[in-house]
């Protein structure tokens, strides 16, 4: 058996994973990073993005999460999000919805906050992309 650690996924809402799994990889604002069991402790932040892992069984999973703050401990990594999302959870009627309003913001942007319709646009087109991979 491979060497693992607990991984916890939460949302304001619930808890949306706790088990152990082999590997995680994320991305941040400086790039993509990955966390092996036994890993050092950090503290770090992520962008939104399809997070992607490894369970104890050997499968590999995947989900949306939008920004989140994450910690690595002790064998065990806590991912605290806005929002988590396997693929199954999406609705695509809703996320194509989200990115046709962040497109008419952005082309709007003297009446909308920029940054706010950037994060918005983004965030669709990560829940787009996990939904549309799965095909």
């Amino acid at each position: 058996m491979a060497n693992t650690f607990l991984l916890k996924i939460i949302t304001p809402g619930r808890e949306v994973y706790n088990d152990q799994v082999e590997k995680v990889t994320l991305k941040s604002a400086d790039g993509e990073f990955q966390v092996l069991a036994n890993h050092q402790s950090v503290i770090s932040s992520t962008i939104p993005c399809i997070a992607k892992f490894k369970d104890a069984k050997g499968n590999d999973e995947e989900l949306f999460i939008s920004k989140s703050l994450v910690q690595v401990s002790n064998n065990e990594m806590i991912i605290s999000s806005d929002a988590a999302e396997f693929e199954e959870d999406i609705d695509e009627a809703r996320a194509e919805r989200a990115l046709i309003r962040a497109e008419d913001r952005l082309k709007n942007s003297e009446n909308y906050n920029r940054g706010r319709a950037e994060a918005a646009f983004f965030r669709a087109k990560q829940r787009l992309a996990l939904k549309k991979s799965n095909r």
